[in-house]
């Protein structure tokens, strides 16, 4: 298992793609872990992939919290230094796409591009009384309780409509063995709800820059990617059309050739 120790943690990893390809960078959603970017990995196998499980999701460690995203943007700094990766493109996906945000705004000098996607700058009060709300439906029900929470907030009407099944036991089953443990849910639930407004910061951010938002995501609506793209200067905007929060699920080809055309790589 590749697994290096950094920033006082130890951070479970994976490499894909052609060892002289570009860089390219994802970071995952809250509980998300690197097997959630699977469906969108046939169409990045010509860059060179780092997928890593950021404190407290997956394979990596779970250190005391809570993990606000300035911490999680150490971590990355971290990490590249020590995989020495000097040039890279970086993908955020929502909790991930704060982290790319606060990462971008600190200039790092080898970002050559950024996506952020289905993501905020912010935490308004309708946000935070969402996110709050599965803060205390994991204290009260668990992960099985959170998940019911969050289910309608995070898939599109379109895609639960076409598969139902998503919303059934079997599958409830399967994300509640893929979540983090409870603990670690409510660290990064408590890391999440500290952040900062960095609507202020974002146009320290140099490298171009592609926001995409879901036009049917109820948990962070185009609205914050508008916000976001309005402050960052290099920055475009588009909508995933009838796509909910979960993007690379959802719309794995859509999102895909958005990707590649910004990367300016063959779809």
């Amino acid at each position: 298992m590749p697994e290096l120790s950094v920033n006082g943690t130890t951070l479970f990893y994976r490499l894909d793609g052609p060892e002289r390809g570009p860089w390219l960078v994802l970071l995952n959603g809250i509980f998300q872990r690197t097997e959630a970017w699977e469906p969108l990995m046939p169409y990045l196998q010509g860059f060179r992939v780092l997928r890593y499980d950021m404190r407290g999701q997956g394979q990596s460690a779970v250190p005391p919290g809570p993990y606000p995203p300035g911490l999680h943007a150490d971590d990355l700094a971290a990490l590249l230094e020590a995989l020495g990766i000097t040039r890279y493109h970086l993908l955020g996906l929502s909790n991930g796409g704060v982290v790319a945000q606060v990462h971008g705004a600190r200039q790092p000098a080898g970002l050559e591009k950024l996506i952020l996607l289905c993501t905020t700058p912010r935490l308004d009060p309708l946000l935070r009384a969402k996110v709050e709300s599965w803060r205390q439906a994991l204290a009260w029900g668990g992960t099985r309780g959170r998940l019911q929470i969050a289910l309608p907030w995070i898939w599109g009407r379109a895609f639960l409509e076409a598969h139902p099944e998503i919303a059934g036991e079997a599958s409830l089953v399967q994300m509640e063995q893929m979540a983090p443990t409870p603990e670690a849910q409510k660290y990064l639930l408590d890391g999440f709800l500290a952040m900062e407004d960095l609507r202020p910061r974002l146009s320290r951010i140099q490298a171009p820059t592609l926001v995409l938002s879901g036009e049917d995501d109820l948990l962070f609506p185009p609205r914050y990617g508008q916000e976001i793209a309005a402050a960052i200067p290099q920055a475009i905007h588009r909508v995933l059309p009838q796509v909910g929060h979960v993007a690379p699920v959802e719309d794995t080809a859509g999102l895909a050739g958005a990707i590649l055309r910004f990367l300016e790589v063959q779809a």
